[in-house]
């Protein structure tokens, strides 16, 4: 069945994430405007963050009834004891689902550095884990080139296969649509198969967005935000990611195996504001908020 690009914009509205810090998701109670029982909500585990503060938010997103994926960073675990331990109590939560990163510490906390690692364990498997999300770099990375990020992909994805997880890609934020079709299509080149959900910011302002992406380095995207600059009268008003989004569900709309599955939030803080601006989206027909 053909579907029209309202219908394709809806579904990847529907099948959408969002990202919060767990001391946000405690500020807020759990309680989230506009995003419907049963949404996933990542929560992030930054460097130095106890993991009992992400369990405690994890705790709090179950019993509002959206579904909790906590990360889990490579370098932020000391061994494969303290790895089985994140994923029992994960288990014991009914949390069967993490997203697995490298983690932006410096210097590893112990034995792990990458997440390939921590998947040849099959320690996340072997405890019940049975969704692993996995980075994607639609613009690269400052420590790996094209090519090597390839093969990570590849042999995550042979990892998953053979222990029988169901495995995702979650990407960087972006903010130009060219650089993320041309990505996906080398993945496909490439012999990956792994659903791709696009990184996608929220409905803060270009200022913020410049900033943020200084800080993660998103290279193309960022010079096209930059372009933008000469909009002085737009600097402090909030963005839309709508263009963005519509390219990516003209590329699902067009291209019948393509691994574009869902998109995932950046808020920034625009929290309201952006889950308001996806939910209207969400029901074709009922247009866009101002």
């Amino acid at each position: 069945m053909i579907r029209s690009l309202d219908q394709v914009r809806a579904d990847l509205m529907r099948e959408s994430s969002i990202e919060l810090l767990p001391s946000r998701i405690l500020e807020l109670s759990g309680v989230l405007p506009d995003l419907d029982r049963g949404s996933r909500v990542f929560v992030t585990w930054l460097p130095g963050i106890p993991f009992a503060e992400v369990l405690a938010a994890c705790d709090l997103l179950k019993l509002c009834g959206y579904l909790p994926v906590p990360h889990v960073a490579a370098r932020s675990i000391r061994d494969a004891e303290h790895l089985r331990n994140i994923c029992a109590a994960l288990i014991e939560r009914d949390i069967p689902r993490m997203l697995l990163i490298a983690g932006g510490a410096d210097k590893p906390a112990g034995i792990f550095t990458d997440t390939v690692q921590v998947l040849e364990t099959e320690i996340p498997a072997q405890a019940g884990i049975r969704t692993v999300y996995v980075a994607g770099h639609p613009e690269g990375h400052p420590q790996a080139s094209e090519k090597q990020l390839e093969q990570y992909l590849l042999r995550k994805q042979e990892l998953a296969r053979a222990q029988g997880l169901n495995m995702q890609i979650v990407t960087q934020f972006c903010f130009d649509a060219a650089p993320v079709l041309d990505w996906e299509k080398r993945l496909r080149a490439a012999g990956i198969k792994l659903p791709i959900n696009l990184g996608v910011y929220g409905l803060t302002t270009p200022k913020t967005l410049v900033r943020y992406g200084l800080a993660c380095g998103v290279g193309q995207s960022l010079r096209f935000m930059q372009k933008q600059r000469w909009k002085l009268h737009r600097w402090f008003t909030p963005c839309n990611p709508k263009g963005l989004v519509d390219a990516i569900a003209g590329s699902i709309a067009e291209t019948p195996d393509t691994l574009f599955h869902g998109l995932h939030f950046y808020p920034f803080g625009a929290i309201a504001r952006t889950l308001e601006w996806r939910r209207n989206l969400s029901c074709p027909g009922t247009g866009e908020p101002s």
